[in-house]
C-alpha cells in the first residue's frame, strides 16, 4: 500500500547520479533559452509569501518538488529542458504555476532534499494496490500524456496512470486496516465551544493522521511506514500534566510539524522522532481560540476577554509575538481567518451599541509586522456571510444593510498598491460561495428550494462589477445578473451542493435520500451523470483529490460513487457497520477512506478510527 501519487510506472532516480557541479546544458532545437538558477539556500528557498501556482518551480515545498521531479522523464540529464517545457507549458496554460522556470540545473539544496524525501517515497510504490510495475525506460505513456489538466492541485497532476486503472475498476472492496478507540467525554460534550468534538488531521504527504478531539480522553496519531501499514506512534509530552486532550492541530506544510493546543490552553509544537513525536516547545494561553496557518508558519490567538496576537513559527521551534500596527483598541474579535497565501489575515469584531460589525484586513509588513486596513461595510453594515476563496487572495462577503432590509454581496481583493477593494457583484444580499477552484460562485438557495444556481466568473473581476447598482428593484443590470444564473433543477429539495477540485463535476444531496451528479458535456453544459438513492447520506459528503472518487455515509453505509469513463457514476464500493459519525478520503491517498463510527460498552461511550484501503473486488488479497 502506498500513496496513489507515487505509481509504480516511474522512471529512474537521476538525484544519485548528478554530479556536485553538473554544468548547464544546451537547451534542445526550438526551446527557450535555458536559466541557470542561482544557489538557494535552505531558508530563502521555498518562501511561503506567494500561493502555490503563482511561484517558481524551485521556490515549491520539497515535498511537492519530490513528487514533480521524480515523475519527469530524466533518464537522460540532457532532457532536462525539454521535459520542463513540456510542464512548463501545461501549467502555464491551467494556470497552476503562473512563473513556472525551465532550467538547466538545480540548486545542490534542492538535489540533498530530494534525495531525503523522494527515496523514502519510492519504498512503498510497489505496495500500492492499483500499481502496475514497470521497468526503468518503459514508460507506456509519455510524460505529456500523463498530465491531468484540469486539476488546479499540483500533486493531483501526477496520479493519471493509478488513477486510470481505478476508474476502469467496476467494483471495490474494502479491506481494514488499522483501528484505534477513544472514550468520549459526554460532560464536555455538554459544553458550548467552537472547537471540534471529535475531528481527524492529516498531514500534507497524507502519511500521517492525528485522531483528537475536545470531548475525547486522549487522542492518537497513526503513521505509514514504508510497506504501506498503518501503526501507532506516540506524543511525548514534557509536561506533568494529567489531561492529554487536544482541541485544535495543524500538520505543517512548510516544515516536518504538528501543531497542537490542548484543553489546557497548551500550544504545542512536536517533531517526529523514531516512532514518536517529541514536545519541541510550548505556550501556554488559556481561554484564548487558536486559529494556525496552513503551512503552519503563523498562527493567530483571541478570545472574548484576550486581545488579538499574531505569532510566528522561529527558528528554534518557538512561537514568536509580532506586531499589528493600526489596530483599534480594545478589539476582540469574533472571527479570525488565514488567506491562502497567509499574506492577509480577515479580523471581524462586533461593533459597539449594537452598530453592526466591524472588519479589517491584517497584511504582512515585513518579516515580523502585520498592518491594518479596514473594510468598508458602511456604518450599520452586518456581515452575513465571509468566505475567502480557495486558490486566490479574494473575500467572498454578504452584508445586511440596516435598518433598510436590503444589502449586497461583494469580492474584496488587494489591488496592486496593497489596498483591498470592494467589488459589488449582487446589489442585494444573496447566499453565495465560491466553488474549490475559483471558477464559480453558487447557491444552493433557490425560490422553490428545489434548484442550485451557479455564476461563472470571468477572468476580470471588474467585468462583473455591479458598483453602481444600489436598488435592484429598478436597475435592469441587476435583474440581469440573478437571470444569467445557470440553474439546475432537481424534483426535490436541495441539502447540499458540492463542486470536486476541478470544479468539472457537482454533487447534490436531495431530500429525502437522492444523490445527483452532475458533469459537463463537451460543450460545457450541466447534466445530470448520476441519480441514486443507495447511499443517500446524513453527513456531508466528500469528493477525493482527483474528483473520480465522490463519498457519502449515514450511520449504518459509507459508500463510495466511482467514475466509470466521463459520463457515468456507480456506487463501486460500501462499508456497512453500525453507529457511523463520518467518513473521509485521505487527501492525498486516492485508496484509503477514515470512517469514524461510535459504540457503547456499558455506561460508557467509545469513538472509534478505522482506516480502510480500496482494492480491486476481481483480484485476490
Amino acid at each position: 500500500m502506498s500513496d496513489p501519487l507515487f505509481p509504480g510506472a516511474v522512471g529512474a532516480s537521476i538525484a544519485p547520479d548528478w554530479p556536485a557541479n553538473e554544468p548547464a546544458k544546451t537547451p534542445l532545437p526550438g526551446s527557450p533559452r535555458a536559466i541557470a538558477l542561482p544557489e538557494a539556500s535552505p531558508q530563502t528557498q521555498f518562501p511561503q509569501q506567494q500561493p502555490l501556482w503563482q511561484r517558481r518551480i524551485t521556490e515549491l515545498p520539497p515535498e511537492l518538488l519530490a513528487i514533480i521531479f521524480d515523475h519527469l522523464e530524466f533518464d537522460d540529464i540532457r532532457q532536462v529542458n525539454a521535459t520542463c517545457l513540456a510542464f512548463r507549458e501545461v501549467v502555464k496554460e491551467y494556470n497552476y504555476i503562473q512563473e513556472l522556470s525551465y532550467f538547466a540545473r538545480l540548486p545542490r539544496c534542492f538535489r540533498e532534499q530530494f534525495q531525503q524525501q523522494v527515496f523514502g517515497q519510492k519504498k512503498s510504490r510497489c505496495f500500492h494496490p492499483f500499481a502496475t510495475p514497470a521497468s526503468r525506460n518503459n514508460r507506456g505513456i509519455s510524460f505529456r500524456d500523463r498530465i491531468i489538466k484540469n486539476l488546479p492541485q499540483m500533486s493531483a497532476i501526477l496520479c493519471l496512470e493509478t488513477l486510470e486503472r481505478m476508474e476502469r475498476c467496476p467494483a471495490y472492496r474494502l479491506v481494514p486496516q488499522r483501528k484505534v478507540t477513544l472514550p468520549l467525554s459526554e460532560a464536555r460534550c455538554q459544553e458550548l465551544h467552537p472547537d471540534p468534538v471529535y475531528d481527524v488531521c492529516f498531514s500534507p504527504s497524507g502519511r500521517h493522521l492525528l485522531f483528537y478531539g475536545r470531548c475525547l480522553n486522549g487522542s492518537r496519531i497513526l503513521a505509514r511506514d514504508d510497506q504501506g501499514q498503518w501503526a501507532e506512534e506516540h506524543l511525548n509530552w514534557s509536561d506533568n500534566s494529567g489531561s492529554r486532550v487536544i482541541t485544535r492541530a495543524s500538520f505543517s506544510a512548510c516544515t516536518n510539524h504538528l501543531l497542537t493546543r490542548s484543553a489546557e490552553g497548551n500550544i504545542n509544537t512536536w517533531l517526529p522522532a523514531h516512532r514518536c513525536w517529541n514536545d519541541a516547545s510550548m505556550v501556554t494561553l488559556p481561554d484564548q481560540t487558536v486559529e494556525f496557518s496552513l503551512s503552519g508558519k503563523y498562527m493567530v490567538t483571541y478570545g472574548r476577554y484576550n486581545h488579538v496576537i499574531t505569532w510566528r513559527m522561529g527558528e528554534n521551534n518557538k512561537w514568536l509575538k509580532m506586531k499589528i500596527r493600526g489596530l483599534p483598541t480594545g478589539v476582540f474579535a469574533d472571527d479570525v481567518r488565514f488567506s491562502p497565501s497567509e499574506q492577509h489575515l480577515m479580523l471581524r469584531w462586533s461593533a459597539p451599541q449594537g452598530e453592526g460589525g466591524q472588519m479589517a484586513m491584517l497584511s504582512l509588513d515585513g518579516p515580523e509586522t502585520w498592518s491594518v486596513q479596514p473594510l468598508n461595510l458602511l456604518s450599520k453594515g452586518i456581515v452575513a456571510f465571509s468566505h475567502f476563496s480557495q486558490v486566490a487572495d479574494q473575500l467572498l462577503m454578504g452584508i445586511s444593510e440596516l435598518p433598510v432590509k436590503c444589502g449586497r454581496v461583494s469580492i474584496y481583493s488587494p489591488e496592486p498598491s496593497g489596498k483591498w477593494e470592494e467589488t459589488i457583484i449582487f446589489p442585494y444580499l444573496y447566499p453565495l460561495r465560491f466553488s474549490p477552484a475559483g471558477k464559480y460562485v453558487f447557491s444552493e438557495c433557490s425560490t422553490s428550494g428545489r434548484h442550485a444556481l451557479l455564476w461563472r466568473r470571468p477572468e476580470k473581476l471588474s467585468d462583473w462589477s455591479l458598483d453602481h447598482c444600489r436598488f435592484p428593484q429598478l436597475d435592469e443590470a441587476s435583474r440581469a445578473r440573478l437571470d444569467s444564473a445557470i440553474m439546475l433543477k432537481h424534483d426535490s429539495r436541495v441539502d447540499t451542493v458540492l463542486f470536486n477540485p476541478s470544479d468539472s463535476h457537482l454533487l447534490v444531496c436531495c431530500r429525502p435520500d437522492t444523490v445527483h451528479i452532475w458533469g459537463k458535456n463537451q460543450a460545457g453544459e450541466w447534466s445530470i451523470q448520476t441519480t441514486t438513492r443507495e447511499c443517500a447520506p446524513t453527513t456531508t459528503p466528500c469528493f477525493s483529490l482527483s474528483g473520480i472518487h465522490a463519498l457519502t455515509c449515514n450511520s449504518s453505509m459509507v459508500g463510495i460513487l466511482g467514475r466509470n469513463g466521463q459520463q457515468h457514476w456507480s456506487l463501486k464500493g460500501v462499508i456497512k457497520q453500525d453507529g457511523i459519525l463520518q467518513a473521509y478520503f485521505n487527501p492525498l491517498s486516492e485508496y484509503e477512506v477514515v470512517v469514524l463510527s461510535q459504540t457503547k460498552n456499558g455506561d460508557v461511550t467509545n469513538i472509534s478510527l478505522q482506516v480502510w484501503e480500496i482494492r480491486d473486488a476481481g483480484t485476490p488479497d
